[in-house]
């Protein structure tokens, strides 16, 4: 019998098998051979160590980590680097420190899974179309054109949403999981002493009698975990009981039984190891491996997807944290706030993927490449949730070292042993990541200048209501409104008294305006529409509206006016809403270097444009440009 709560969470745990779990699902086409080989050729009793470790990895990192304890830390519900950074935040609100070393540290993490979530469909995807070389040699030209392809036509169907995606890939992965697993418990049931694998004891010797190999076992070993961070990062995407669900019910058990599976072929056919792609010399020759091919095909293809939702998440959780400039996101669902489309962040996704698959021209190239970035992540996550179970959920200081130091002391050697892949390409990762954690604190950086500038400039609705009353700002007949996504409308009267500062008038009639996102999905937007008179010619509007839905300021101002009884202006075209941005023009300090302003000037240049958000006439826009020194 499933609970009834769980029966509300089976079609999402389907669709996280095509979503969370391809990574990790497909690793057992080449993680177990991977450590193998790195042995030379291994006694049965090391085949046991490989299998006893891949299943304690997956046990400790996946299980216990990330579905019983990281998973728990969302933020309304999102997860990934940027939750556990605003949960910290939250908790640190009154610290002194401007930017502490623990938000450096989960920048950093955040721009890893970027730099990994461009090595990931591109090797996927490579490594599936290279198999067209083991069908017919005849057929390898066609590899990389047949990649490129398949990487448009994927990043080409992102808009559909992650819901509906992950519903066709859920199912063609269900099959997948199945499949894999019967595989395993065929030679299981023919070689049951692999059973053993299950005592931690074969992993730990068959480090100790490694020596320094055991560093390259290690690095093939933690390929079966890269798609854990995307599983916590597209927790929004879906929810934590429909991800632990697909987990325990379906992912763990099938991987758990393929990799014994491997290890019985492996005892009772060494040969099988020593040629290519032994993952298929499970089944028989013939049919079923043809079959195994095209199936195995489809699943690394969809095993991209893992991270491309994971970026997506990333990129709308950073933009509401300000460490992003503002890119217009789709959401793509009424029920799970963190499903989530971003064009901008797509179309460039795609064209690295392309540009790295046309670069490296290999999956072997790219494999040295593969899995430093999210074990890097991995290890930053781990050390801030111990902050978060210390600051937010306030277990006891021994409690927060022994968990997270238990964690470490797995990750730790994982991360060394990819980090001796630098050489051999593990650099690239890296070198995207910097450039990618620079931007965002060149970004964060720039605006919190322009916000204490414009904090600090001497002005108050009072003021302004006074201004306007007694006609000292040149007031023309008309309305100006000012729109803010700020409850807070202390900017809006910023960019007013700006205005007048310039020497420009404002017009006889204001209106502060704060469009302001909601956490639901739909919000009756006039009945959410709230008006403040501050003075006889000064009104402060504020408008919610949900994640889903685009904020009409004609209407919401329309709304205003039948709500004030006409005193508001209606948006006939006397009315001109106006717009801020924000520019840092002239360097004459220190806080900024000269590159970095260069850099936020042409990121501030290049936001999406705000009438695509609040359908405001182009005849009645204002762009109200914030030029200040830094």
């Amino acid at each position: 019998m499933v609970p009834g709560g769980d029966k509300k969470n089976i079609p999402l745990a389907v669709a996280a098998l095509g979503v969370v779990f391809g990574d990790i699902g497909t690793s057992p086409l080449y993680a177990f051979e991977t450590a193998l080989r790195a042995l030379g050729e291994p006694s049965p009793h090391l085949v046991l160590g490989v299998a006893s470790l891949i299943i304690w990895t997956l046990l400790l990192i996946v299980s216990l980590k990330y579905i019983l304890v990281v998973m728990r830390a969302d933020y309304h519900g999102e997860g990934g680097v940027f939750a556990l950074l605003a949960l910290l935040q939250n908790a640190r609100r009154n610290s002194r420190l401007k930017l502490p070393f623990y938000v450096l540290l989960l920048l950093f993490g955040a721009a890893l899974l970027f730099g990994d979530g461009t090595i990931t469909p591109a090797i996927s995807v490579l490594s599936a179309m290279e198999g067209l070389e083991a069908v017919n040699p005849g057929l390898a030209p066609l590899i990389l054109p047949c990649t490129v392809g398949i990487l448009v036509v994927l990043f080409s169907v992102q808009h559909l949403g992650t819901g509906r995606l992950g519903m066709v890939f859920g199912w063609v992965m269900l099959l997948w999981f199945l499949v894999i697993g019967a595989m395993g418990l065929w030679w299981v049931v023919r070689q049951p002493e692999v059973l053993v694998a299950f005592n931690p004891l074969l992993a730990l010797e068959m480090l100790w009698d490694g020596g320094w190999l055991s560093f390259a076992v290690m690095g093939a070993v933690v390929l079966v975990v890269t798609g854990a961070e995307a599983l916590y990062a597209d927790l929004g995407h879906f929810n934590r009981r429909a991800i632990a669900l697909a987990w325990h019910g379906v992912a763990l058990p099938a991987l758990v039984l393929n990799y014994l599976g491997q290890a019985a072929l492996a005892i009772s056919d060494p040969a099988a190891f020593q040629t290519r792609n032994p993952f298929f010399h499970m089944v028989p020759s013939g049919g079923f491996t043809v079959a195994l091919v095209v199936l195995a095909t489809v699943a690394t293809v969809i095993a991209s997807q893992a991270l491309i939702s994971g970026v997506f998440s990333l990129t709308a959780q950073a933009q509401e944290l300000q460490y992003f400039p503002r890119f217009l996101v789709r959401h793509t669902s009424g029920h799970e706030r963190g499903q989530v489309y971003v064009p901008i962040t797509n179309f460039f996704l795609a064209v690295a993927c392309i540009f790295l698959v046309l670069t490296f021209r290999s999956s072997e190239n790219l494999a040295a490449a593969y899995g430093l970035a999210v074990v890097g992540t991995m290890v930053i996550t781990t050390f801030s949730m111990g902050l978060v179970t210390n600051w937010c959920w306030h277990w006891r200081r021994w409690q927060t070292l022994v968990v997270m130091g238990a964690f470490l002391a797995l990750e730790i050697p994982f991360l060394v042993a990819c980090l001796i892949k630098i050489p051999e390409g593990a650099y690239f990762p890296l070198l995207l990541g910097g450039g990618l954690f620079v931007l965002m604190l060149t970004w964060h950086h720039g605006r919190n200048i322009i916000l204490q500038h414009m904090k600090s400039r001497p002005c108050s609705e009072s003021k302004l209501s006074k201004l306007l009353e007694d006609g000292t700002t040149l007031s023309a007949p008309g309305q100006l409104v000012f729109i803010t996504a700020s409850r807070d409308p202390l900017f809006a009267v910023a960019r007013a008294f700006e205005m007048l500062r310039r020497g420009g008038g404002l017009r006889e009639q204001v209106v502060l305006m704060s469009l302001v996102s909601s956490m639901e999905s739909d919000v009756d937007m006039p009945r959410s529409i709230s008006v403040r008179e501050i003075g006889p010619h000064l009104w402060h509007v504020t408008a919610l509206h949900g994640y889903r839905q685009e904020p009409h300021a004609p209407e919401i101002l329309a709304v205003a006016h039948k709500i004030s009884e006409g005193r508001i202006g209606s948006g006939a075209r006397d009315t001109f809403f106006v717009l801020g941005r924000e520019l840092i023009v002239e360097y004459v300090g220190q806080r900024m270097a000269r590159w970095r302003r260069a850099l936020f000037g042409f990121m501030s240049r290049n936001v999406s444009n705000a009438p695509d958000y609040y359908f405001i006439p182009h005849a009645q826009m204002i762009v109200f440009t914030w030029m200040m020194r830094a």
